[in-house]
């Protein structure tokens, strides 16, 4: 009975109902959107910088980090890669050789950073064949190389032409070599793309004297929030070994820190916005309540319970409230879905910054559900707050002065 007199109560004044409902659904509508868009940014910034170029996870030899040389790399054995295929979320591994060299043409030189790879499987994760200015993609077999193509501008080279390179080889010997550039690539990383040559895994470990040595294991898996049990599962694994797993955040901590500053400045967005709503839901909660003093003065005179007419208005408020947050649900899931598959692109300034991050500027929306989930309840608790005082107000009503309002 309470239920049906508080559904025909929030229809007598359609104005005021619909004004409310209103207001609470684009409320929900925008709160949902600007967590999804933000939250959608910074998982297509992981995947971007980490994801599709060092990888969620690496394992390395324990000092290998600490520092970074060829003495610190390692050989690959069954039992390792056992042990990390053991973890059923794990698709693959990139075993990779990376280390410096000096990189020259003609009169122009500079450091570069040379990365062995496994052709085939690295295509998989980096997609280098789609970013491929001139030229061709790598085979396995090849002699030849691949240039970034701001390197390849720095150096005046192009396809076909030598480049002739100087390092350290494993064993502290000089590693010297020639290769023609077979291809040259665009890397969405403009610091990357200005010092990477990539090279085949079996010629980078001929270059570099080091037969069947690799400097790092990528670990494939495509899901960035597992990153943190995997890299734990795995170093359980290998905590008597001399390997040791290390997560995308201790690889890339400038870009740890980037996400964060801008959460932060997100999260004050939101705040303010939920402030805003929070006001409106108690102004409008408030209204019903004063304008309505009288009439539940005279119900109580009439011998009408308190508590009764309290539950009555209790019930106004859920059915006007859960109506605004359903329909805001059922409008802003469309929404976030086209944004999903359709992001907002970034130009100007704002492109040019995220670029030199290796940051493809776009910003899509995510369909976590833990977004809508996190957002309906910040707005159904402000709602609750605000719907204690009809209560409060009904329970300490004056029957009298009520009465001659």
């Amino acid at each position: 009975m309470e239920l049906r007199i508080a559904w025909r109560n929030i229809w007598r004044n359609k104005k005021r109902t619909m004004i409310t409902v209103t207001s609470v659904m684009l409320a929900v509508i925008l709160a949902v959107f600007v967590r999804s868009l933000q939250e959608g940014s910074y998982a297509k910034m992981i995947e971007n910088a980490a994801g599709q170029f060092t990888g969620y996870v690496q394992i390395h030899q324990k000092e290998y980090w600490d520092d970074q040389s060829l003495d610190n790399g390692m050989e690959v054995n069954d039992s390792l890669l056992g042990v990390i295929k053991s973890i059923p979320q794990i698709k693959g591994v990139n075993m990779r050789l990376e280390s410096f060299a000096l990189a020259s043409n003609e009169k122009n030189t500079k450091g570069v950073l040379v990365m062995g790879i496994n052709t085939v499987s690295e295509d998989s994760m980096l997609n280098l064949s789609s970013k491929m200015i001139t030229g061709h993609y790598l085979n396995p077999n090849d002699n030849s190389i691949l240039l970034g193509s701001k390197l390849a501008n720095f150096l005046n080279i192009s396809t076909g032409d030598t480049l002739v390179m100087l390092g350290q080889g494993h064993w502290g010997q000089s590693a010297i070599g020639a290769y023609p550039v077979k291809g040259i690539v665009k890397m969405p990383s403009a610091e990357i793309d200005r010092q990477i040559v990539f090279m085949p895994l079996k010629l980078a470990q001929s270059f570099y004297s080091f037969p069947n040595g690799i400097t790092s294991i990528v670990v494939k898996f495509n899901d960035a929030t597992l990153t943190k049990s995997i890299t734990t599962k795995l170093n359980n694994k290998l905590k008597n070994s001399d390997y040791r797993a290390i997560p995308w955040q201790k690889m890339t901590p400038e870009l740890v820190q980037e996400i964060q500053s801008d959460r932060s400045g997100g999260i004050f967005m939101i705040a303010v916005l939920y402030m805003i709503i929070a006001f409106g839901v108690f102004g409008t909660t408030l209204m019903m309540t004063e304008e309505r003093k009288k009439e539940f003065a005279v119900l109580v005179a009439i011998g009408t319970q308190k508590t009764r007419l309290m539950l009555i208005s209790l019930y106004e408020n859920i059915l006007i409230n859960g109506l605004a947050i359903l329909m805001g649900v059922l409008i802003s899931v469309p929404l976030v879905y086209y944004y999903s598959a359709h992001p907002l692109r970034m130009t100007g300034d704002a492109a040019a910054s995220m670029e030199n991050l290796g940051i493809e500027p776009i910003m899509p929306t995510t369909l976590s559900a833990d977004i809508f989930i996190n957002q309906i309840i910040v707005i159904l608790i402000i709602v609750g707050i605000a719907t204690l005082y009809p209560l409060i107000s009904l329970g300490k009503m004056n029957l009298i002065k009520s009465l001659r309002r």
